[in-house]
């Protein structure tokens, strides 16, 4: 019998609601001991018109956001309309509704990192965003079954 996607992914809430303001966005920390590539699912609810939505991957040798200082993971590939990279950042910005109740999906393969732990960085300018939450997918396990975080209070699996 094939794995279920339960069994090859760790799924993660890496960050709940955030209410509408300009302030950055951290996800939890994520530890890619055993994985080789992750994914960052971000719903958006509400975000002001113009507003410039910049999203940071960042890797760090300790599980921290902050110390020592993370550095930029640098990506390649960007597909969306008005998406661009920029010094290793995804840049949206908002024009009429694009990005409200959107998901913007990021995804880092083991390849790009140097450090063990990973998180994403958020920000906003010009006008205010709201994210409703953040999920991460850690994928490509090394072993398995996987066991799910404690973010995951119920799963159902159908095969045949």
């Amino acid at each position: 019998m094939a794995d279920t996607f339960l069994e090859r992914n760790c799924i993660t809430l890496g960050k709940d609601l955030v209410a509408d303001g300009t302030a950055e966005v951290l996800t939890a920390v994520e530890d890619m001991s055993g994985y080789d590539e992750i994914t960052f699912l971000v719903k958006h609810g509400d975000i002001d018109a113009a507003a410039v939505m910049t999203y940071t991957v960042k890797e760090n040798t300790a599980s921290s956001t902050s110390s020592p200082t993370p550095t930029t993971i640098t990506g390649t590939v960007v597909t969306g309309t008005g998406a661009t990279i920029s010094t290793g950042a995804l840049t949206i910005t908002e024009s009429s509704g694009n990005l409200d109740d959107k998901i913007i999906a990021i995804t880092v393969k083991h390849s790009a990192l140097s450090k063990r732990y990973v998180f994403l960085s958020i920000t906003c300018a010009t006008e205010s965003h709201e994210v409703d939450s953040i999920i991460t997918i850690k994928s490509a396990a090394k072993s398995l079954p996987v066991t799910q975080s404690s973010d995951v209070v119920a799963t159902l699996q159908a095969a045949c």
